[in-house]
């Protein structure tokens, strides 16, 4: 008998064998426990000439929707391991008192209880989900920690406003409702088949008709095809909804993967490195064997680092490289050697070039994150040239880190990133096109003009798409002219943006605002309910500490063989049943 505590704490006791339930009070004795052990069908060590039945089995046993509640209850509050652990005898207890180490097949004896939970619950979350009048965001959570097939992962999170427009969480404290639908244990060789698991995965859960955007929160190589993975999705989930698909938008935390990837690859810069690693470990050598020579601190950091050669992501190296460039020429005007070796003015041009070019991207990098919170700027090659023009006077013609690595990362990083952060820009109501205005005037100057047209542009076309799928309770309002006479009618947007803005306080409840002021901008309302979801500051970090925290769970699980099927299952199971409809 396993003995544990049900959800209201009584003591219940569960036959090893054919996993009957027993009150197991003391007040009750334990003769009922033993009598049941004597008979139980399923005990190969039963008394002879028993028929496996008895009397208490019919009275002490719990009904099949009790044994649910109690199954679902003992899932929500412990990790896999601790069901594990629950299910597990006397004996393997003792003999492996640390959880990780319990077999997860003893979970075979409960599959097809478990099963049958988890598609109840799984209904249930459909089913709510598709009742819910908004689109979706979803994120796809990637985690890779090296050789080890064994510590990688997928999760897959659909983030909403929900009808309400109340903050809601599911896997931890965050401003938006955030569900886990789905959880693979995907080794990284196997990524490109993403695109497949995605589609069927939403289409499992009946929203593949409604989804807003993507947030992919995974390493990009240039080498695994992904490029074209990402073009697939697109043109699918564009396929299969009238209001606009916002694209799939690529966590910025990775563009360092990306570009030191496409480095990599073509080895844009590998005679510069070459030629930088041989003058620091010459300079390395000759400050320990030449007395004259005598490096402080900050250099001498910066002279090992460039000897070492550059990590994957080469902005910390070409940064180091451009500030001993001093020390370097300082160096050659008294040692002839050195200055045989020392990089030339042209290649001294070329590093530092290729430290602006990398540079900018950090700096792009971090304003579009949306922790920043700042108003999104339009990155394109002709805003690029002309800051690289003003840092190293750039020569746009025959640039291969302008053709390759900065329009690779405008497309796949900045892009949409921007179409999207724009748009919720403009449905704060403290900002709207105002906030942009003064925003682009700056960084832009003479140019400015011209990006705002565009940004005028890719919101009345997303506007116009969600008017022209609008009910009948979408509005559009008769003005009075000084006369006090009908003038021409203003659309909703019109109105919007003619409106005072709200002062411009940190404290500010968004959702609130729209919660209110909806029955005046229904169609803007829509928009805001799915744009407003991306808005989520810490709605990355939450998804991936929730992905390692599943994993941790596992991790020891996928040592075994025969690992039971229930395990993604039971993983979902869990996250179903802490929903706050539940």
């Amino acid at each position: 008998m396993i003995k544990y505590p049900d959800a209201d704490g009584k003591l219940k006791a569960e036959c090893k064998h054919c996993k009957k339930t027993f009150d197991a009070d003391s007040k009750k004795g334990t003769t009922h426990l033993k009598n049941h052990l004597e008979r139980c069908p399923a005990n190969p060590k039963r008394k002879s000439g028993s028929d496996g039945r008895d009397g208490d089995d019919q009275h002490q046993s719990l009904s099949p929707s009790i044994k649910t509640k109690e199954l679902a209850s003992l899932i929500k509050e412990n990790s896999v391991r601790g069901v594990i652990k629950h299910f597990s005898s006397d004996q393997e207890r003792m003999n492996w008192p640390d959880c990780p180490h319990l077999d997860p097949r003893v979970l075979n004896s409960r599959k097809d209880e478990i099963l049958q939970l988890y598609q109840e619950e799984k209904e249930k979350l459909c089913q709510f989900l598709n009742n819910l009048s908004c689109r979706f965001t979803l994120q796809l959570v990637c985690r890779n920690r090296g050789m080890d097939d064994m510590d990688d992962g997928c999760l897959l999170v659909v983030n909403y406003i929900d009808d309400s427009w109340e903050r809601q969480s599911k896997i931890i404290s965050w401003e938006r409702q955030s569900k886990i639908i789905s959880f693979w244990h995907c080794p990284r060789d196997h990524i490109k088949n993403f695109t497949e698991a995605v589609k069927q995965s939403c289409m499992d859960w009946k929203i593949d008709m409604n989804i807003c955007s993507l947030v992919l929160s995974l390493e990009i190589d240039t080498a695994d095809g992904l490029y074209n993975e990402i073009g697939k999705m697109e043109s699918w989930f564009s396929q299969r909804r009238s209001l606009p698909f916002a694209g799939c938008l690529l966590s910025t935390y990775y563009l360092r993967d990306y570009v030191g990837s496409v480095l990599k690859s073509e080895d844009y810069v590998g005679d510069g490195i070459r030629s930088i690693k041989e003058c620091a470990a010459y300079v390395q050598n000759k400050s320990t064997s030449d007395k004259l020579i005598q490096l402080d601190g900050a250099v001498r950091l910066a002279i090992s680092m460039l000897d070492y050669g550059p990590p994957v992501w080469g902005f910390g190296y070409f940064q180091s490289a451009v500030d001993v460039k001093e020390v370097f020429s300082a160096l050659e005007q008294f040692d002839s050697e050195f200055r045989s070796i020392n990089l030339s003015k042209q290649k001294w041009d070329e590093v530092t070039a290729t430290y602006e070019h990398l540079k900018l991207l950090e700096d792009v990098s971090i304003s579009i994150s949306w922790e920043r919170r700042d108003i999104p700027i339009i990155v394109d090659l002709p805003y690029v040239h002309k800051i690289l023009k003003d840092r190293c006077n750039h020569t746009i013609e025959d640039c291969l880190l302008c053709q390759k690595v900065m329009k690779g990362a405008i497309d796949l990083f900045f892009s949409k990133n921007y179409s999207v952060r724009v748009i919720a820009v403009i449905l704060d109501p403290r900002l709207k096109m105002d906030g942009l205005q003064l925003r682009y005037k700056e960084i832009y100057g003479s140019d400015a003009d011209r990006y705002l047209e565009k940004v005028n542009k890719d919101f009345r076309d997303v506007y116009d798409a969600y008017a022209a799928t609008a009910s009948s309770n979408s509005k559009s309002y008769e003005m009075l002219d000084a006369m006090g006479r009908p003038s021409s009618p203003k659309s909703e947007l019109d109105l919007y943006m003619k409106e005072l803005k709200v002062p411009a306080v940190k404290k500010f409840d968004k959702l609130a605002w729209w919660r209110g002021n909806a029955p005046f901008y229904p169609t803007l309302a829509r928009m805001a309910r799915d744009y407003l979801a991306l808005e989520i500051t810490t709605a990355d970090a939450a998804a991936k500490h929730a992905l390692f925290a599943l994993i941790h769970d596992v991790d020891c699980i996928y040592q075994f063989p025969g690992i039971p099927e229930i395990i993604t299952p039971l993983l979902l199971l869990k996250g179903f049943l802490s929903s706050p409809e539940n």
